[in-house]
């Protein structure tokens, strides 16, 4: 949790970290200054164990540095304009300035640095900042990094936020399904007042509900029919016209307006009757939820429940990740992510012996089992946010029915 940043900059002997902010969304930066961060641009925060942090920012953003706990100063107050007049280039005046604010805070040893930035000039401006402050030694970050580690676990507010968003992805989805209600299947296809129901409909009503609750799509989102269903991330074509027996995996992963929180839900759906292969899909890969979730405990490896998953697919006949890492039917993935200021946090419920990530208290993280035939049109997907609480007791933050069939008037 953001409390054991301290803690952890002293484990790792670190003199300090220094999260740099550039023009895009960086979810660490929001982590670390909180909301406030959404209304700051380019700037810096140098966290060093024991001391207050140091934000340094730009002066027209003045009034929303004020509203965090930090220490302050503005680019004015080091001379920047002169600066980047004397050394010529963005990379010698961000090395100059990061010179002197690391001096001025007395920071000396080894330094991690964090940010969103461009490669290149990133890795040019630290080998500058090393010819200008030899006392510095730019660190190495671990696996899972300092941030990540300090993410891994979520503390009532944080939770709070994903929950939040979670509800209107609720919402979301009963606007879907009143949508498939209120129309009429004329053969195959559906229809009602407005015309065709499309899979572009379904998408642009999903947006404006989220727009319109303060919710953004920066990855986009997933409603895919048929063949399309059966390719994990394929997005789905506007132009398709629901059609009746055809799954429909829908797969929602929205965020607080301005780098907030994300939630991550998926259900598969179809209009009218399914066919029976779909059936038995759909009711395997919701028992692979039902005994993920039923056997998750703390302290156990991450892996633990891929594995449980392939066991159950496998038994029932279908091949897994785990037998093959290129199939392209079957159960093609792993079985989860954390979630929380970006869409794929740690921990991972992936198979790899690579993978020492473990369940703690805190942790929020989805589980999303799948099987996929797309040469036979088929693909099923459910996803749910689970959160660890700090007893250890499990909890569903989703809360979509699991529904699959949906009858049209």
């Amino acid at each position: 949790m953001k409390r054991d940043i301290d803690t952890l900059l002293t484990e790792r002997r670190l003199a300090a970290a220094v999260i740099i902010k550039g023009e895009h969304p960086n979810p660490t930066f929001r982590y670390a200054v909180g909301p406030a961060a959404q209304h700051l641009g380019t700037g810096y925060l140098v966290l060093r164990p024991g001391s207050k942090p140091h934000l340094l920012h730009g002066g027209m953003e003045r009034d929303a540095a004020a509203q965090t706990p930090f220490e302050r100063s503005e680019y004015g107050d080091w001379g920047y304009a002169k600066i980047r007049e004397k050394e010529g280039s963005p990379v010698g005046a961000s090395a100059r300035l990061l010179q002197t604010l690391l001096q001025h805070l007395g920071v000396s040893g080894d330094v991690l640095f964090s940010g969103v930035l461009d490669v290149g000039q990133s890795y040019h401006t630290l080998e500058r900042l090393r010819e200008y402050l030899p006392g510095i030694r730019i660190a190495a970050d671990t696996d899972p990094g300092l941030f990540h580690l300090a993410r891994l676990t979520k503390d009532d507010e944080e939770v709070a936020a994903a929950r939040a968003v979670g509800d209107i992805c609720t919402r979301a989805y009963a606007r879907i399904e009143e949508i498939i209600r209120g129309g009429r299947l004329e053969g195959k296809r559906l229809k009602d007042a407005e015309g065709w129901v499309t899979i572009g409909r379904l998408r642009r009503e999903t947006r404006r509900i989220f727009f319109e609750a303060g919710l953004e799509e920066p990855h986009g989102n997933i409603v895919a029919m048929g063949r399309d269903a059966g390719v994990p991330h394929n997005v789905g074509n506007d132009a398709d016209v629901l059609e009746e027996g055809k799954p429909i995996v829908i797969d929602l992963f929205p965020v607080e307006a301005g780098g907030g929180y994300y939630h991550d839900v998926t259900r598969t759906i179809c209009v009218g009757r399914a066919p029976e292969e779909l059936r038995e899909l759909h009711s395997l890969v919701r028992e692979a939820v039902d005994k993920a979730v039923e056997s998750l405990h703390v302290g156990a490896s991450g892996r633990t429940y891929q594995e449980l998953v392939c066991d159950l697919f496998e038994a029932r006949g279908h091949r897994t990740i785990r037998q093959d890492e290129r199939i392209e039917e079957g159960y093609v993935h792993g079985l989860g992510h954390g979630i929380g200021l970006e869409v794929h946090e740690r921990p991972n419920l992936s198979g790899s012996a690579a993978n020492q990530d473990r369940i703690e208290p805190g942790s929020v993280f989805t589980v999303e089992p799948g099987l996929y035939y797309p040469s036979r049109g088929l693909g099923v997907r459910i996803e749910d946010v689970v959160h660890v609480k700090q007893d250890g007791t499990i909890e569903t933050l989703t809360h979509v029915p699991y529904e699959l069939e949906i009858a049209p008037a």
